[in-house]
């Protein structure tokens, strides 16, 4: 922006502290401060403007450029396309003229009536969260275990309650 050289800067510097005096010196430095602040951050904003604007023009016609090439592309697909489909329709055409008298070709199962044929499942599926949850309440049972939810319910253990100390005033 603005070449000043050190030397320059102590000079601007020294006039005013004399002009300014030392007590509004760094009022007027921090104000200065902020508006070069300012400046700065405006003169970025619009560069970043500028080349947004710049990279959005190039990408309109990158656009058009890939547009193009697509409706050309299409074009041509369409073109080759219709030219098999003629192929085809004056081949089938000639077949179905010189085949129209021909024997019968019909499968010779055609008379049986289609069934339907179910094969064995090769996986079985594992047991559901419900027949877990039942089988372990059937362990706990038998093993005679007791309940998750009584234990949590007391504060302490049974022997840790008769051991206890009791403090007496």
């Amino acid at each position: 922006m603005l070449d000043f050289s050190f030397g320059e800067l102590a000079v601007i510097g020294a006039v005013a502290l004399v002009v300014l005096g030392p007590e509004r010196l760094p009022k007027v430095a921090r104000t200065v401060g902020d508006w070069v602040g300012k400046a700065q951050r405006y003169v970025n904003q619009v560069k970043t403007d500028i080349n947004r604007e710049m990279e959005l023009s190039e990408l309109k016609k990158l656009q058009e450029e890939a547009r193009n090439a697509a409706q050309t592309f299409q074009s041509s697909v369409e073109g080759a396309v219709g030219a098999v489909e003629a192929d085809l329709n004056k081949t089938t055409a000639d077949l179905g003229t010189a085949y129209s008298a021909g024997t019968d070709y019909s499968w010779e199962g055609s008379g049986e009536s289609w069934q339907r044929q179910v094969f064995p499942k090769r996986y079985k599926p594992g047991p559901s969260v419900d027949e877990l949850a039942e089988e372990i309440a059937r362990l706990k049972r038998q093993l005679a275990m007791p309940d998750a939810h009584a234990a949590s319910r007391r504060k302490y253990a049974p022997r840790a309650r008769i051991n206890r100390a009791r403090i007496r005033r």
